[in-house]
């Protein structure tokens, strides 16, 4: 269970027209980066809508569901979500049966890597005489059905007198193929020569969040394995000129240009490059859809989702962590998967025997 996150005291939480103030939990998520205005937002029994309003107010993709009388959120939710918000409907459900058929009816709605968030004011009551370990247990009993991989339990509301948990639902895609981890220059200079011979490959980098933005690792996948390179460890990267700049290796990359201004502060080009950032529009340029960003577009070519919520960590970091590290594996992976499915190899000719 991760530690608790902390509520900035004094946040404004009153809505335009008067209604019960937003939950907290919003309030919370959106101070600690975890809620942005990227992700799609289902607030699923959100009453008179106070939720969606403060949400709406603030520009975020949200559809609010509440068909019971009088609330009027009557068009069901289409789709999956990357929050799915569960606010203040316990208490409105009277019995634990009632409770986990919602709970599981809403978490279906969550796509996987997404999370489930539970506000509630009687779960206080299972803080005493306990205290965190009885909330804890609470939410676990109360999440026992569904399919997740982490809890965490946030920080209590004393002014709203609450607490809110949330779960992330299992399935995101990990990595098929082995990845290995380049630290060292002799290993950096073995795999530049190999890589030199690979007809496709792979690419995505991951840099620091700040400006200048610095080149933190880079990751390129072969069919057969995944190498991340350290970048801050092995520089100078003139050993990767050979590969990068060759027409005879084709580099699969998602909105190359950015790459294309990393490896520039390098000195260093990228040649014969396909983007899957403009082939995923130039295939949909006529169709209305959610959007091109790379886990989108693995959701709708590939069927698989992707964990997006490391993009932000701090790659500066030593040791990365393995979620960092299977993350950027697998954003280099799926170039490949995606590069097959915008250009499928040609059905084999049919050979006559006579």
């Amino acid at each position: 269970m991760s530690e608790p996150l902390q509520q900035t005291p004094g946040t404004p939480r009153k809505t335009v027209t008067g209604r019960r103030p937003a939950a907290p939990v919003l309030h919370l998520l959106q101070e600690n980066h975890r809620l942005t205005n990227h992700s799609h937002v289902l607030c699923y029994g959100c009453g008179q809508g106070s939720d969606v309003e403060w949400l709406q107010l603030r520009r975020f993709k949200v559809h609010g569901y509440d068909p019971h009388p009088p609330f009027g959120y009557a068009e069901a939710p289409k789709g999956l979500y990357d929050f799915v918000f569960f606010n203040y409907l316990l208490a409105r459900l009277k019995t634990d049966a009632a409770r986990k058929a919602a709970l599981a009816k809403a978490f279906g709605h969550v796509k996987p890597g997404g999370w489930l968030v539970v506000t509630s004011r009687s779960a206080m009551k299972a803080e005493s005489p306990d205290g965190e370990n009885g909330l804890l247990r609470f939410f676990q009993e109360l999440f026992s059905d569904l399919d997740y991989s982490d809890l965490e339990l946030l920080a209590a509301d004393a002014e709203d007198r609450s607490v809110a948990a949330m779960v992330r639902r299992n399935g995101v895609y990990a990595p098929a193929v082995p990845w290995v981890w380049i630290d060292d220059r002799e290993e950096f200079l073995a795999m530049c020569e190999r890589l030199v011979r690979e007809p496709v490959i792979g690419l995505d980098v991951e840099t620091t969040l700040e400006e200048p933005r610095v080149l933190c690792t880079i990751q390129l996948a072969t069919p057969q394995r995944t190498f991340i390179v350290d970048a801050l460890a092995v520089a100078p990267l003139d050993p990767l000129r050979p590969v990068l700049e060759t027409d005879r290796t084709l580099k699969v990359i998602h909105n190359a240009m950015f790459e294309e201004q990393m490896f520039a502060k390098h000195k260093i080009k990228l040649v014969n490059v396909y983007d899957t950032l403009t082939a995923s529009r130039k295939k949909h340029k006529k169709s209305a859809v959610s959007g091109h960003k790379l886990g989108e577009t693995c959701e709708r070519e590939l069927g698989l989702y992707l964990d997006k919520g490391l993009q932000t960590s701090d790659w500066t970091e030593r040791p990365l962590s393995a979620a960092q590290l299977a993350y950027a594996a697998v954003d280099a992976e799926v170039m490949l998967l995606l590069h097959r499915a915008f250009c499928p190899p040609p059905p084999p000719e049919n050979l006559e025997l006579f």
